[in-house]
């Protein structure tokens, strides 16, 4: 198992965190405290006490300060929107082992991710899914761009330093992906605040069957088809059912122009976008392969994106588009 401390950077125990984190955000009866494995990044685990959970994420050690306020601000930004996601308890910072660790507390959610469901959402829940991301990119981020490594449009330099650990079967394909992102006139596709991550490991279900979508963290002002196209080659993508596929992509298009009408060169770009989506996903997995921080968690996501390329030709999205 990946040693999440280094995340973070200390030796301390959870326990002892937790009891600094309790101390300092005026939380009583601390009870127990586990860490979550999934995600990337940030240290992220379940804290309780004897009255309820909450939720609490550290922020990795290798955000800047700016970075750190600019993930703060995306969090108060989350909480305004009509949207239904944890809100937020603390943020504040403790000292331990003179590192300074910023955090944040969210309300637990009674429930499970898509991922730990091993589910696909149906059609109810794709469209409130839908309207939830048509309402995120009604908002007005005013805060500093976040770089992030998964992040479609920085596929090109991505691809430029970790291409090297792709097998020859996916740096062909890959390099002329390169090359036709760089073609493509960002400037042309509309832009707003887009959460960015819209997967199955960040739609929970609770116990009422709510929908909550959660981490903001590589939240940023992008093009919009990027929730479109993320939601539809992760979240949506059936790993049995190409056609299945096919359908929740249809159905993400259509409910998606009810609230906002796409362009012709936005439909034009979502094919290559899909690609590049999980070409990413790839590159990144590959890379982590090589230094060998690789999961079954990576292991999940490498299927999914692959099978994602599988399903992707002229026939998917003449079907789609």
């Amino acid at each position: 198992m990946e040693n999440f401390f280094e995340r973070i950077d200390v030796n301390s125990s959870l326990n002892e965190i937790a009891r600094m984190i309790c101390l300092k955000c005026g939380i009583e009866d601390y009870v127990s405290s586990q860490i979550v494995e999934v995600g990337y990044e940030d240290f992220n685990f379940i804290l309780e006490t004897e009255k309820q959970k909450y939720f609490v994420k550290i922020l990795h050690k290798g955000r800047t300060s700016q970075n750190c306020s600019n993930y703060i601000d995306r969090i108060k930004l989350s909480n305004k929107i009509d949207i239904n996601t944890p809100k937020t308890i603390c943020f504040d910072s403790i000292k331990i082992e003179d590192k300074d660790l910023e955090f944040v507390i969210f309300e637990y959610i009674n429930g499970k991710s898509f991922l730990d469901l091993e589910e696909t959402p149906n059609e109810a829940e794709i469209k409130e899914i839908i309207r939830q991301m048509a309402n995120i990119h009604r908002a007005e981020l005013k805060s500093g761009f976040i770089y992030d490594t998964w992040t479609i449009t920085n596929f090109i330099k991505e691809f430029e330093s970790k291409g090297k650990y792709l097998d020859q079967q996916y740096y062909e394909k890959f390099k002329e992906l390169s090359y036709k992102l760089k073609k493509v006139d960002l400037r042309k596709l509309p832009h707003s605040f887009v959460h960015g991550d819209i997967i199955s490991s960040n739609v929970i279900k609770d116990n009422n069957n709510k929908l909550w979508i959660i981490d903001f963290a590589v939240s940023n002002y992008l093009p919009k088809i990027i929730d479109l196209v993320v939601t539809g080659d992760n979240l949506c993508l059936d790993p049995n059912s190409r056609e299945n596929t096919i359908n929740n992509f249809k159905l993400i298009i259509s409910e998606y122009e009810r609230y906002n009408k796409l362009s012709d060169y936005e439909k034009e770009i979502i094919p290559l976008f899909y690609d590049i989506g999980n070409a990413i996903g790839i590159l990144q997995i590959s890379s982590l392969k090589q230094s060998g921080e690789y999961s079954e968690e990576d292991e999940y996501w490498l299927k999914v994106s692959e099978q994602g390329l599988k399903y992707s030709d002229s026939k998917f999205w003449s079907e789609i588009l």
